[in-house]
């Protein structure tokens, strides 16, 4: 196992990602992460242009396993895994355990994209809380390969993004805006999937690597 990096849950290639080719005809596989109610399972369907995931408004968690569906965009094949709430603190059960397994098998041979879904005006402590159990998931330098989606574009009353995040007095968003290299968008289209190929496919085709080697 020389030249691994074991996350918290498993052993992934050093760094965190593994390198390796990214094929233009095969499958871009994003996972979704964030916290309970930031809208993962809403963001899932309109990727996916589908209602393939229970999606209802409120504070406790209606997905309570992980779940994969298939579409395409633009002629190409998209696989999205839906995940329950296993990034919250107290989140470190067996079943938590089992999840995160189950997470890794859906996106195999391992996801290319952790779209982090978080409500704009709205990144507090169990938003931080989130991205430091993603870390803890998929291993060091996962900040590298996320791709933020803010939901309620509408609270930007006519503003940019861009002057959203620069001008916030949230630093711990700004922070993470950076270490993203700043891949953030309030829709999923056209912009958001450039910033997915800034983060897959300029970097040689890296993908993160979450299957154990030997």
């Amino acid at each position: 196992m020389e030249g691994l990096q074991r996350s918290r849950y498993g052993t992934m290639a050093e760094g965190g990602i593994e390198h390796q080719g990214f094929e233009p005809s095969s499958s871009l596989r994003i996972i979704l992460v964030g916290k309970t109610g930031s809208g993962r399972s809403a963001t899932g369907n309109s990727i996916l242009c589908q209602p393939v995931f229970e999606s209802k408004l409120g504070s406790q968690a209606v997905t309570r396993k992980c779940q994969r569906a298939t579409g395409m965009w633009n002629g190409r094949s998209i696989v999205v895994v839906d995940t329950p709430p296993i990034f919250e603190a107290e989140a470190q059960d067996q079943e938590v355990y089992e999840n995160i397994g189950a997470c890794y098998l859906l996106s195999v041979p391992g996801p290319h994209v952790l779209l982090l879904v978080t409500q704009l005006g709205r990144f507090t402590e169990q938003d931080v809380v989130a991205v430091t159990r993603v870390k803890e998931v998929f291993g060091a330098g996962a900040e590298r390969y996320m791709v933020i989606l803010f939901t309620h574009k509408e609270d930007l009353e006519g503003g940019s993004l861009d002057e959203y995040v620069a001008n916030t007095d949230n630093l711990r968003l700004r922070r993470l805006v950076r270490e993203c290299g700043r891949r953030c968008s309030c829709r999923w289209g056209v912009a958001p999937m450039k910033k997915v190929r800034g983060a897959t496919w300029t970097r040689y085709g890296c993908r993160l690597q979450s299957k154990s080697k030997t």
